[in-house]
């Protein structure tokens, strides 16, 4: 859709625009607009044909109680407008300027704002509809302190930004809030599980969080997967996608069986098939681990009603388990604690690794996320295209002494003198532990990852094979709403298989970072959920990396995405292989990994813990995956 130019808007007291200011006219379309691409998803302005219900709030109201009964008074259709003032002043009266500014940016001429009190807090409303959208709209940086502030209020509130608009001055920023299907919080936000109900450190789920995760499982799985789709492979190398419901429970079920006893839940038969998925090799896919045999011909698998039943089973076991350990019939053991870490958080990446086969066929299958409105793709690339370039192109980091993982050993379990001892620790995986010190060297580092455009030329020029994130016809890239156009995601990472990212890094007179190198980037400048990054299902794609700004330290996201290493996911000093999930590691140090550091956008906030080492085949194109380059000094 060809956008009409218009003129600028006055600038209600703020400063005069900046060259990033974008000014943009959005038609809030009710039908869909061809665009020539191969998905109906790409589409400007359906998304907003019910806009409103609009809120003027200052932003030291944004208490998360505050916003969920705002959004539930006058929210219409699912969405409201917000507008935050920075300086709001409720002595001063009605902020003209400010009602301005709303009025201009979402097309309501006059509209009556109407005074409302709530809790001891003031704002304004106005019920209207709103046509069009003309704005000065700046590009959004959501690790800023004070954007990441909202989104963090919105997550306690369980709500999300669709997208958000900012005055020239950044006294106003306006965001189109949905209530979506799932919202995580961030971990400082989530309470981990004791006995006592008391608040305690650590990172044991409760039974909540529980809850919020079969959310996001249930929308992918039995909203997501059409039922022509459940005994398909998106992905050659990987099992159908039955599979993994019912892998999700049977994993579940048997580590309870482990820690605590007792029999499988019927079928029993599902620890057959469905104990473990596969990853065999890239170069040769007839080797592979120790996986489960599962059933060859479709009408051998189970039914989805059968697998629906074991889960309810399942999960109701897991349950009981929280009861009996809340009244105290069972005491809270490390075995016990680590095994609800251990299952809670593998479901989760099943959830981010069942999206990225998924990905493959959205557009021609897979089913977008209910609850959850399509991007607005044609404002967003306006948006993406200002995203302001770094004050320099790259950094230097080191000499640094850095400290690798944490100290958590499952041999330590069931030492009497420390079986008990599950609470206010953290748990994690058996590569992460324990700590090690390591020396970094001097090296320079690119702010941001090498993105979708930058790579186009190599991968045209013959010099590396097409990403999975791609669609050749159009050079599309994916999203899980279908694909879009190339200059709609110009600005994202690329995520593709590490040996082309490697050529790449190399045609550039650089490399791809070790572990220790990346790892000290990250936790130098990455922000992490809290600080506005894009993972947790903030949003459904990666956004640009807004990383290397001055005026932010240089601190912001890498756009949501994991990033490559050079470094072998391999043994080190200490650590000592799980027995609660046999082979987790220890089956991949095989010299065909590497190990990843990041999180992507489907990465919920507790895998994003600065000791979390994933791992990829390095010529496995499908995870969700890019990188920087660093040089040597």
């Amino acid at each position: 859709m060809v956008l009409p130019s218009i003129p600028s808007l006055p600038p209600f007291g703020c400063p005069r625009p900046s060259p990033l200011i974008v000014h943009t006219l959005l038609y809030l379309l009710v039908e869909t607009q061809s665009t020539g691409s191969s998905t109906s998803s790409y589409y400007a302005g359906k998304v907003f044909d019910s806009l409103t219900g609009h809120v003027y709030i200052g932003s030291n109201s944004l208490r998360a109680e505050i916003l969920r009964e705002i959004f539930d008074k006058h929210s219409e259709g699912g969405l409201l407008t917000l507008c935050i003032d920075e300086k709001y002043d409720k002595s001063a009266g009605m902020d003209c300027q400010g009602f301005r500014y709303v009025e201009n940016s979402i097309g309501v001429t006059s509209a009556a704002w109407n005074l409302q009190k709530l809790e001891g807090v003031e704002y304004h409303s106005t019920l209207c509809e709103a046509n069009v959208i003309t704005t000065e709209l700046k590009a959004t940086m959501f690790t800023g302190a004070t954007q990441a502030s909202h989104l963090l209020a919105f997550s306690l509130a369980s709500l999300r930004s669709v997208i958000s608009m900012i005055s020239a001055c950044g006294q106003y920023t306006i965001y189109i809030l949905e209530r979506p299907t799932v919202v995580f919080l961030p971990m400082s936000h989530t309470p981990s599980f004791s006995p006592s109900q008391n608040m305690v450190g650590g990172n044991i789920p409760t039974v909540e969080e529980w809850a919020n995760l079969w959310r996001a499982w249930d929308l992918v799985t039995l909203q997501m997967i059409p039922k022509e789709m459940l005994l398909q492979k998106p992905i050659d190398l990987r099992h159908k996608c039955l599979f993994y419901i019912g892998h999700i429970p049977t994993f579940l079920d048997m580590l309870l069986s482990k820690a605590i006893g007792g029999e499988p839940t019927e079928p029993a038969y599902f620890w057959n098939i469905f104990e473990r998925g596969i990853d065999p090799h890239v170069d040769d896919p007839d080797h592979c681990h120790n996986h489960s045999e599962v059933p060859e011909c479709d009408e051998d698998w189970p039914t989805l009603n059968t697998i629906m039943g074991f889960r309810t089973g399942v999960r109701a076991r897991l349950l009981q388990l929280y009861e009996d350990l809340s009244s105290g019939k069972r005491p809270l053991t490390r075995n016990i604690a680590r095994t609800l870490v251990m299952t809670l958080e593998h479901e989760a990446w099943h959830v981010e690794t069942l999206l990225y086969m998924l990905i493959q066929r959205a557009g021609t299958g897979t089913l977008p996320p209910t609850g959850f409105v399509v991007p607005p793709w044609d404002l967003l690339k306006l948006q993406w295209d200002a995203t302001p370039a770094p004050t320099t192109e790259s950094v230097i980091l080191g000499p640094a002494t850095l400290i690798l993982g944490h100290e958590d050993s499952e041999a330590d379990d069931f030492l009497p003198e420390l079986e008990r001892e599950a609470e206010f620790r953290e748990f994690g995986w058996d590569n992460e532990s324990p700590a090690r010190q390591v020396e970094v060297g001097r090296f320079r580092a690119a702010w941001r990852p090498v993105t979708n455009k930058e790579f186009l030329p190599f991968w045209r020029a013959g010099k590396a094979e097409l990403p999975r994130s791609w669609v050749e016809d159009d050079a599309e890239v994916r999203t899980i709403y279908g694909p879009v156009p190339m200059d709609v995601a110009a600005e994202w990472p690329v995520l593709t298989a590490y040996d082309d990212l490697a050529a790449y890094a190399k045609s550039k007179g650089g490399r791809l970072p070790t572990e220790p190198e990346l790892r000290l980037f990250l936790n130098t400048y990455d922000v992490g959920y809290e600080g506005g990054a894009n993972t947790g299902f903030r949003n459904w794609h990666p956004v640009p990396a807004s990383t290397g700004m001055e005026s932010e330290s240089g601190r912001g996201s890498n756009g949501g995405i994991w990033e490559w290493t050079t470094t072998l996911f391999d043994t080190h000093e200490g650590l000592v292989p799980t027995n609660l999930f046999t082979g987790y590691s220890t089956d991949f140090f095989d010299t065909k990994h590497q190990t990843v550091l990041g999180a992507s956008y489907a990465t919920v906030p507790r895998l994003g813990r600065q000791t979390v080492r994933n791992f990829w085949q390095r010529g496995y194109g499908y995870a969700w995956v890019g990188a920087r380059i660093v040089w040597d000094i």
